[in-house]
């Protein structure tokens, strides 16, 4: 299985998403440090919300098989620098999580995740579970 980084703001389902992709019982909850379970890497959101912290970032990654830009459908505004995936010498993919919800703007965080560098998108439910079978064969879970 490849050794997977999660990179995203504030509540955005990280840790909700290495849950579900893992299958255990990891605790959603807010990150101060970079975080390992199993295969999957949690960093703090202020690693993306502030630059100084982007050395942290390459550095976390530097394990990693593959990149996860996190991106709430919900939220108006992104965090995620244009282009930041050049700065990783790693496969980069996104997820838009909370699609289920009422005021979810699919459209918006792909605008979102297309500006930040990614290519491949998945647009999943945490809640109804809708999208994450295709994220899980991508990311080789199956």
């Amino acid at each position: 299985m490849p050794r997977v980084m999660l990179i995203g703001e504030w509540r955005s389902g990280k840790s909700t998403l290495i849950r579900i992709l893992s299958r255990s019982d990891y605790r959603p909850r807010k990150v101060f440090a970079v975080d390992h379970h199993g295969d999957f890497v949690n960093t703090p959101s202020e690693f993306l919300e502030n630059r100084r912290w982007y050395p942290a970032l390459i550095t976390a990654s530097a394990h990693c098989d593959i990149l996860i830009f996190v991106q709430d459908a919900t939220r108006t505004t992104c965090q995620i620098a244009p282009s930041l995936d050049a700065m990783f010498n790693r496969k980069v993919i996104g997820v838009i999580t909370k699609t289920d919800l009422p005021e979810a703007n699919v459209a918006r965080a792909e605008r979102f995740l297309r500006n930040a560098g990614v290519r491949d998108m998945y647009a999943v439910s945490l809640a109804t579970g809708d999208g994450v079978d295709a994220l899980r064969q991508e990311l080789g879970l199956e």
